[in-house]
């Protein structure tokens, strides 16, 4: 796909300078001022191939980084506040570099997206910039890796009802909330001699209904579940750009990814037209597909027999008396048909919803910047000359004292090499025992 952009006043690179001292999650702050301004942004990885003829020397390729923002506003306050918070060039007015790529990769979650895809460690030295691997493994094989965020304060919603259901589980005998074979039960327990359901049930819980009914795995879902609504919450939409599918693969692998979620590949588009890059849309949750589209697979089907059976096609009678006919067959055929391929067409797709710490580790800078082939920035010369110039003026000051330093320690070393001679020197009739005037002749 051709990745040029038209308007480019809203797109900056994002250079990391060779002296930079990053940590992991590096964007941390930068996305929660994002999320509090409410409007879209992109972020572009792209890695051309090796031998493109791409890089800075004209041979190596390099990794290179991108924003697009959503107006001029937003992008010069998050210019003015990426170079405040970490020693960055940030160019502003570019253009992406222009690549053809035969397949794309749309994105989704494994699982409810009330599961976190990182795992939030308490110390910050043992966290992992997973950025880096990222880059490791998209260096030199022409791919691009594109997320579009917006903040979705509502995503919590989804969040609650998740830990609502772990804890206050339904089993599938309930019918609106009551469990139908409760009765039953306690009556059985009851002629058994045990005692009934509901006292036993309510003696445990304490008052808080199937709290203690939770499993220990749900216990641990629910709290990572509740980890992740005390973070600002994005809604993103992400896509894997490549050559072949390999590479796509490793790509996605190279993402974070957890044992209770990851990301998975929801469709893979084969010569995908022209992206609309020019337009930042805002990504959306699938609301109108997870709860309307997904239900065509049976609702369109059963109308099909309906309308058959009413205009006299189909008769499901028959079906029991006679055996089936061919004029019964057909719209029977016909509703497996569509139900099949609605199934498939209108399945249920999981939302990419991510906090700021899981965003983080997919949006940001690598910290291994001396190993890992990126495009670096160019060190601003004042900088330079301010540290000069006062490594000059110390050094001037310092030039005296170190002088009289050396004076003081050659006479304290004279002075000892002095004092040495004289506790080395022996008395004479120690070592010459003979009276002086009965000395032997020499």
């Amino acid at each position: 796909m051709d990745l040029a952009e038209n308007n480019s006043c809203c797109w900056v690179e994002l250079r990391p300078l060779i002296t930079s001292k990053l940590e992991s999650a590096n964007f941390a702050p930068i996305l929660d001022v994002l999320h509090n301004l409410g409007k879209p942004f992109r972020f572009f990885v792209v890695a051309p191939k090796e031998g493109s003829g791409c890089g800075d020397d004209g041979e190596r390729a390099l990794v290179r980084f991108f924003l697009q923002f959503h107006d001029e506003y937003a992008r010069v306050q998050m210019t003015n506040i990426i170079r405040t918070l970490h020693d960055v060039e940030v160019v502003g007015d570019v253009d992406l570099p222009k690549f053809q790529y035969r397949f794309c990769a749309d994105l989704e979650l494994a699982k409810n997206y009330a599961l976190p895809i990182v795992f939030s460690c308490q110390r910050q030295e043992l966290m992992v910039n997973l950025i880096d691997r990222l880059v490791a493994s998209t260096a030199g094989l022409g791919v691009c890796v594109e997320v579009v965020v917006k903040a979705d304060p509502n995503a919590t919603l989804g969040i609650q009802k998740f830990v609502y259901n772990k804890l206050y589980h339904k089993t599938s005998s309930s019918l609106f909330g009551v469990n139908v074979l409760d009765p039953f039960v306690d009556l059985i327990g009851a002629g058994v001699g045990q005692a009934s359901k509901t006292e036993t049930s309510t003696s445990v819980r304490g008052g808080r209904s199937g709290q203690n009914k939770v499993d220990s795995w749900s216990r641990e879902l629910v709290k990572h579940a509740e980890l992740k609504l005390a973070s600002n919450l994005f809604t993103c939409k992400i896509l894997v750009f490549g050559n072949s599918l390999q590479n796509v693969q490793a790509i996605k692998k190279a993402l974070p990814a957890a044992p209770t979620n990851r990301l998975k590949t929801f469709k893979t588009t084969k010569k995908p037209k022209q992206h609309p890059t020019t337009t930042l849309k805002a990504p959306t949750r699938y609301w109108i597909r997870n709860n309307v589209l997904c239900r065509l697979w049976w609702a369109i089907p059963l109308s099909i027999l309906l309308l058959a059976e009413v205009f006299g096609f189909f008769n499901p009678l028959k079906l029991f008396v006679s055996g089936f006919s061919s004029v019964d067959l057909i719209p029977l055929v016909l509703a497996v048909f569509f139900a099949v391929c609605l199934s498939v067409v209108f399945r249920k797709r999981q939302p990419i919803v991510l906090s700021t710490q899981e965003l983080a580790q997919i949006i940001g800078l690598p910290t291994a910047i001396a190993k890992l082939p990126i495009a670096l920035g160019k060190v601003p010369v004042s900088r330079t000359q301010l540290g000069f110039e006062q490594t000059t003026k110390e050094k001037e000051k310092e030039e005296p004292k170190n002088e009289k330093q050396t004076i003081n320690k050659k006479e304290k070393s004279e002075e000892a090499k002095g004092e040495l001679c004289q506790k080395t020197t022996f008395p004479v009739s120690r070592h010459f025992p003979y009276p002086e005037e009965e000395k032997p002749f020499t």
